[in-house]
């Protein structure tokens, strides 16, 4: 199989979904009973009339504090450079390139709707922990060109862009959104991916390098006593997911909260303490959110001879392949 991910992501944008919950819901429920629900919560719905695909993206930068402006096209471009090597099958490269564009449709609704104050009238930053990672210098001509392949192409689910979900590795199976977010979401649900194996890593610390992760945040976590007691696995999927963690028997934290914070691939973990080593040693399956588009699975499809629309109807069951015309409303 060719080398195809272009390094593990940080943990924590490998973690996320995109968008973010607060437009989760608004993107997939048309009825009028829950759209009065989320205007009461404060959750606001896309307008009927949706946004057009844009035709450039505009990103602050958070430590220049100005905008960098791309072209759609760019934009994909960068994100796939970030995220993928050239050398990938091409038809997983146009599958991703396709989320990107469906990612930067659903921001564009999203920050007319509602905008975000930091971004000072942009779609995103270079804040990679909250937005996709950008490979803003180097050679993007290949990338460019996949860009270009699928120029306008989305996925949409009832008529609006789908919320955005991919990682290096789900393993044998994707999670669903009802399991990573508690929130059901129709086309992220559990699939097979085609990876050959369950994906595996390792990951071990003292338990002076745990306290120092867990203790430093700005939650408080405390930990007292015997590090044996520290970590108690309180609610576990099926699949393994861990859904939360005991800290201390007196915290209970999100499983993709302990995994930001102690740097672990994903959620989807075990883990022992050794009073002989002092050390914690973490058994991790899969790597990132572990919902929507496996790289590692849709490569294997695509070496199989799976096009870009046949990859994507697989990882989200139920959505709609379609173009755009880019350029109105950008």
């Amino acid at each position: 199989m060719k080398d195809f991910f272009r390094g593990i992501l940080v943990v924590t944008a490998a973690l996320m979904i995109f968008p973010m919950i607060p437009y989760l819901i608004g993107a997939i429920s048309p009825a009028p009973e829950v759209k009065a629900a989320e205007a009461e919560a404060g959750v606001i719905s896309a307008p009927e009339s949706a946004v057009s695909m844009p035709e450039e993206v505009n990103i602050y930068d958070t430590v220049s504090e100005s905008v960098i402006t791309l072209s759609a096209e760019e934009f994909v471009a960068s994100a796939l450079a970030a995220q993928l090597s050239a050398e990938a099958e091409p038809e997983l490269l146009k599958a991703q390139a396709v989320l990107m564009y469906t990612y930067i449709f659903r921001r564009r609704i999203d920050e007319r709707v509602s905008p975000t104050p930091d971004l000072c009238g942009c779609d995103i930053s270079t804040d990679s922990a909250k937005y996709p990672r950008l490979a803003l210098n180097g050679d993007l001509t290949p990338y460019l060109e996949i860009a270009r392949e699928v120029s306008g192409v989305y996925c949409s689910y009832e008529g609006l862009p789908i919320t955005v979900a991919y990682c290096y590795s789900a393993g044998l199976s994707t999670e669903s959104a009802e399991t990573v977010l508690g929130t059901e979401v129709p086309y992220l649900v559990r699939v097979a991916t085609a990876e050959p194996d369950a994906y595996y890593t390792t990951v071990s610390y003292t338990s002076d390098e745990v306290f120092a992760r867990l203790t430093t945040t700005d939650k408080g976590y405390v930990l007292l006593g015997d590090p044996e007691n520290w970590l108690k696995t309180d609610e576990t999927a099926k699949s393994g997911y861990v859904k939360s963690v005991l800290i201390d028997s007196g915290f209970r934290v999100s499983g993709s909260e302990i995994a930001r914070l102690l740097n672990l691939p994903s959620a989807r973990f075990t883990f022992r303490y050794s009073p002989a080593t002092d050390r914690f040693t973490f058994t991790v399956s899969g790597s990132g959110s572990l919902a929507g588009l496996s790289f590692r699975g849709a490569n294997v499809l695509a070496a199989d001879g799976y096009g870009y629309k046949k990859i994507l109807e697989h990882f989200f069951p139920g959505v709609t392949v379609e173009n755009s015309d880019v350029g109105e409303g950008s």
